[in-house]
């Protein structure tokens, strides 16, 4: 995201869209019972919204707290919800999940604190947990910001060591994002913790 365009326009454009396919994926590789997610850089919450729906204890996190009031606004009284305001240059402690979901909101994490990031997303997953992440690759238009974090695609294998790939999509194409047409490079993943 250009640093001339302001993160909470971008979230409350974000209402009213669909969730994103990788919430999907990643609901259909659970167990089929609720339990805990987590939601890292939610944003404006629709990937909360349908988590609570489908019934799982939700924790919202993001560094933007305008969002994270419009979340409360709209959710406020749901008892499995629980907000967390965090940005990503010092890590969250996030608890103990069954499903991570974190759309498009790695990649803007810093280089310097992806890793201590990583360490804890990784941290988070229960025996059995789901995760689904995209992850930014050097021919997306965005690469060279310093603010950003990239990997290749070995980089990204070796991010989900250890896990089990149940979905993996590259996507390096022009395509259209907040503030106009872009290429794309990213990652697509979902993938399980060993039970």
């Amino acid at each position: 995201m250009p640093h001339d365009v302001s993160w909470d326009d971008y979230n409350a454009h974000q209402w009213g869209r669909v969730p994103r396919a990788s919430l999907d994926l990643a609901l259909d590789a659970t167990s089929g019972e609720p339990g805990v997610a987590v939601d890292l850089g939610c944003g404006e919450g629709v990937e909360v919204a349908a988590l609570l729906d489908a019934g799982w204890t939700v924790h919202a996190v993001d560094g933007e707290p305008a969002a994270l009031a419009r979340i409360v606004d709209r959710h406020g009284s749901h008892a499995a919800l629980h907000v967390q305001h965090a940005d990503f240059t010092a890590p969250p402690v996030l608890p103990p999940a069954d499903l991570v979901h974190s759309s498009y909101a790695l990649p803007y994490c810093p280089p310097a604190a992806f890793d201590a990031l990583w360490a804890e997303v990784r941290e988070a997953l229960r025996p059995g947990a789901v995760l689904a992440v995209q992850l930014f690759g050097p021919n997306d238009d965005s690469y060279g910001d310093p603010e950003m974090t990239f990997h290749t695609e070995a980089e990204a294998q070796e991010l989900l060591a250890g896990l089990e790939i149940l979905h993996w999509r590259e996507e390096d194409a022009d395509g259209n994002a907040y503030t106009g047409p872009k290429h794309w490079h990213v990652f697509h993943v979902v993938a399980r913790r060993p039970a």
